[in-house]
């Protein structure tokens, strides 16, 4: 059997391994779209839940977590299919994608963003409004050139071999760096992607308006409704569960799964696979290796917790790739710590005037931008002021920021020491000082939880056209690969529709449904058109 003979939906038995996003989804599509019984089809999870690198914690005692960095749009196709085909929470015939609309339309005023970064100069601190951000003729050029470029003129080449040094003292890439979180020697094959697809709207990537607001954080508001929905349709999850191999046949030259192989409760298992079952893989993670401090303590140093490499996702992509080099490469991925580490941080506030002090400093009200820009941080740091509450639990004297920085490695400015040695309250101490907003009262108020990602932007790195694999491996019959790792040919990584996309062809291709996602449309002549105005 191959993936484009019909297999029957009442004899499959569909077995994903993660319970990411991106399984989630293939699990939606599987039961929706390709109709198979929800009993047929089991999620393996080494995790205690769902949710991924996505899942929050925390409580407004002991300050909240939550690891995502910049906040992904929503407003996509594959996306808004997916939520689509999930209920809202206590209403009926309602999709979450028509809840999510309604309250956008009814509920939430429409303001546009004005400041997106914020520097200091001879008059002291201003902002910056990127609604009104120039770009020099050179740059205009060089950008028209790099956008028209074939992507394989760029393959295993970072953006600082494509740019001169010039470049990365521009705001433009300032706000491109900090939005996409992009380093100098990330792929300039990725960051041809993203300017390809959201160059036109690089004016108004900040306002929150252009993306789809949830009731709270992703985690809960998307995330956990869609593992509801599952688990009350009969999807068999299974959580604490490792998947240690996968045994296909032939050996020279893999096509076909026949066994999994998995550690529950301490001993070994085996699945038998039959040829008309499927096997949907989700690949590595950026959540590997993390590492949560306190706001009294820093995190433990990453290299620490980097044997965690060595089971669960990774583990079970190296094996895959020892079978057959059609697998990819996860060594370009998973072993370039100091390339792809960033540093994430949590602060709940608690009957604080830090709301108040943003405001006046920004001209924008909470929610309203998706980031703020600290040009003058040695960190590289960013925050959001997002609309509160942000996590369910929340109480209303409560509210929740969140922040990333690009360069924790780095000494701080005020804080004269690296980032990734510091505590919590260090850290906001750090934010407080660049944004001017009086210390002592304010973290007196609050607790800060930061956090280490050693492979936050994996994705981004350089690479070559062989190590990310297809989702669909050439000449394999029963697997499919998902995750922000597996190749989608001009999509760009590292967004929520980049594994919902990846989950949508995986089941349309292997189930031989007869419409797979939408075909990611660009157009780099109105890009280009974009540029010269």
């Amino acid at each position: 059997m191959t993936p484009k003979q019909q297999r029957d939906p009442k004899n499959v038995q569909a077995w994903l391994i993660g319970s990411g996003v991106a399984s989630l989804a293939a699990a939606v599509h599987l039961v929706d779209k390709a109709k198979v019984p929800p009993r047929q089809v089991h999620i393996l999870d080494v995790h205690h839940a769902s949710g991924g690198a996505m899942e929050v914690s925390g409580n407004s005692e002991d300050g909240y977590i939550y690891h995502t960095g910049a906040q992904p749009y929503f407003q996509e196709e594959c996306v808004r299919d997916l939520l689509s085909m999930v209920p809202s929470p206590g209403r009926t015939n309602t999709t979450l994608w028509e809840a999510i609309k309604e309250r956008e339309l009814y509920t939430r005023p429409i303001n546009e963003a004005h400041t997106r970064v914020i520097r200091v100069n001879k008059e002291g601190l201003r902002t910056v409004d990127t609604h009104k951000l120039p770009i020099g003729v050179k740059l205009r050029m060089n950008l028209i050139m790099f956008v028209l470029d074939h992507e394989r003129m760029f393959d295993g080449k970072k953006i600082r071999d494509v740019f001169d040094s010039t470049f990365f003292d521009s705001d433009f890439w300032t706000l491109w760096s900090s939005r996409f979180l992009l380093q100098q020697w990330h792929s300039a094959a990725e960051f041809h992607r993203l300017l390809t697809k959201w160059l036109p709207e690089m004016h108004t990537h900040n306002d929150v308006r252009g993306l789809e607001r949830t009731p709270f954080n992703i985690y809960e508001s998307l995330l956990t409704p869609i593992a509801t929905y599952l688990k009350e349709q009969g999807v068999d999850f299974r959580f604490n569960v490792m998947v240690t191999d996968l045994k296909s046949y032939p050996s020279s030259d893999p096509t076909t799964i026949s066994e999994i192989v998995l550690q529950e409760d301490g001993h070994e298992l085996l699945v038998t696979v039959d040829p008309i079952d499927i096997v949907i893989v989700t690949l590595g993670s950026v959540s590997s290796g993390i590492q949560t401090g306190s706001n009294s303590t820093p995190p433990h140093v990453p290299s620490a917790a980097l044997g965690g490499l060595e089971q669960g996702e990774w583990a079970l992509w190296q094996k895959l790739e020892r079978q057959s080099t059609k697998f990819g490469n996860p060594s370009s991925f998973s072993s370039r710590y100091e390339e792809s580490q960033i540093e994430t941080f949590t602060v709940t506030l608690r009957n604080s005037d830090f709301m108040q002090h943003y405001a006046k400093l920004t001209g924008d009200k909470p929610g309203t931008g998706a980031l703020l820009t600290v040009m003058e941080s040695p960190w590289g740091l960013n925050i959001s002021v997002p609309h509160q509450p942000v996590f369910a639990t929340q109480p209303k004297a409560v509210q929740v920021i969140w922040g990333y920085a690009l360069h924790p490695e780095e000494k701080g400015k005020y804080v004269e020491k690296p980032m990734v040695s510091c505590s919590g309250e260090e850290i906001f101490r750090e934010v407080l000082s660049h944004l001017g907003f009086p210390t002592n009262s304010l973290l007196s108020s609050s607790t800060t939880i930061p956090c280490i990602m050693p492979l936050g932007t994996s994705m981004l790195l350089s690479r070559t056209h062989c190590d990310r694999p297809r989702v669909i491996p050439h000449e394999t019959t029963n697997v499919g690969l998902i995750g922000q790792y597996v190749e989608i040919p001009d999509d760009a990584s590292g967004s929520l529709e980049y594994s919902v996309r990846g989950a949508q062809m995986a089941v349309s291709t292997l189930m031989s449904l007869p419409h797979g996602p939408p075909k990611f449309r660009k157009n780099k002549l109105l890009e280009v058109f974009e540029l010269l105005l």
